[in-house]
Formats: C-alpha cells, sequence, structure tokens
C-alpha cells in the first residue's frame, strides 16, 4: 500500500480544552499486514500492542489500528492519523528522518505514529486534505467514514448513533511560503439517539 497524494490532518484548536487532542501512539496495519498510513486516515483500535522485546507485556495505550469503516457509529473510538509532529517521512519508498514539522507526511508501514481522537460532539472541529475524501466533494455538505476515508454526502444520516463530519469550509493549506493543497474544514457531529 502506498501513499495518497494530498492527504492532511489539523486538529482545529480553539481553546485550552483539558486532553482536546488526546494523542495514543499505534501502528497502523491493513488486511493484516503493516501499512503507509496516510495523514489524517480515519481508524479504529483493535488491539493493545506488546511492548517490544518483554514477552506479554502491554503497552496500555499503544493500539494496533485498522480503518473505519461504515460501521462505526457513536459507541466505536474514531482517530484519525496525525503525524504533523512526526520526524521520519517515506519519499519513493525510502523513509527519512525530516528536521521539521511537515504538514501531510504519513506514516511509513511498521513504524509507530500520533493518533488524534476525533469527537463527534458538534463542537470538535478537524481539517482534512481534498486526499483524505474518497471522492470529488463538490456541492456534497456532508461526510460520513468508509475505509479510512471521508465520503462525501448531500446530506446527513437520519439513523440514530450514526456519525458524520458536516464541512464548514474550504481552502488552501499554507506550507513554507506558498499555498499548497486544498482542505475542508469539518465538525464532527452525531444523530442523537432517543431515550
Amino acid at each position: 500500500m502506498s501513499f495518497t497524494a494530498n492527504t492532511a490532518f489539523e486538529a482545529r484548536i480553539t481553546n485550552n480544552e483539558n486532553d482536546i487532542l488526546s494523542h495514543v501512539a499505534g501502528k497502523y496495519q491493513y488486511s493484516a499486514a503493516d501499512a503507509d498510513c496516510d495523514a489524517g486516515r480515519l481508524v479504529v483500535p483493535v488491539s493493545l500492542l506488546a511492548l517490544e522485546g518483554f514477552s506479554g507485556l502491554y503497552n496500555e495505550n499503544t493500539w494496533l489500528m485498522n480503518d473505519a469503516t461504515d460501521a462505526a457509529d457513536i459507541d466505536s473510538v474514531v482517530y484519525a492519523c496525525d503525524p504533523y509532529d512526526n520526524s521520519m517521512g517515506a519519499v519513493k519508498g525510502n523513509n527519512y528522518f525530516i528536521g521539521t514539522e511537515t504538514l501531510g507526511v504519513g506514516v511509513p508501514a511498521g513504524r509507530y505514529g500520533n493518533f488524534t481522537r476525533i469527537y463527534f460532539d458538534g463542537a470538535h472541529h478537524y481539517r482534512f486534505g481534498v486526499g483524505n475524501f474518497s471522492t470529488t466533494v463538490s456541492t456534497n455538505k456532508y461526510a460520513t467514514i468508509d475505509d479510512g476515508k471521508l465520503v462525501p454526502a448531500g446530506s446527513a444520516p437520519a439513523t440514530a448513533g450514526a456519525i458524520y463530519f458536516e464541512i464548514i469550509g474550504t481552502g488552501k493549506f499554507v506550507e513554507g511560503n506558498e499555498d499548497s493543497s486544498t482542505y475542508y474544514d469539518v465538525i464532527a457531529k452525531r444523530v442523537s439517539v432517543s431515550a
């Protein structure tokens, strides 16, 4: 599996709320094998990872991650791959240590990466690259999740407990001294569950 062009992720922090980023460490797998993980790829934790070099011991906050699918709902814990502070990236099949924060650099297969929890509460804003969408956004104002990507939709889901994103804006990432790829700002929401 290789990296997808124009993927990126930023948590849009607007206050000093405690634990707003909720980072955990993890490794990404696709079809039970280590794979490259795009920035902003939406994943779910599958199992705790063993402490390397020790038998039967687990790090209690380091997870094996798989793609989030359309089965994810309000009871699911969903993370986005957030390597914005990652110091290693893959370029043409080779891993390089990078001396600065680099927007959009994915996590190479088999390496630990940072994952930020997505809160579907209608109050948390996130920014994804255009490459994080499965198809063209066009005039769609909403997005759901499938196979680790955002799926543009013309309307919000209606099923109780469904999770989704409302698209609230777009623009160009500015990294360095020029505009780069397109981004979309979203609010993570859920369909309320009636009592």
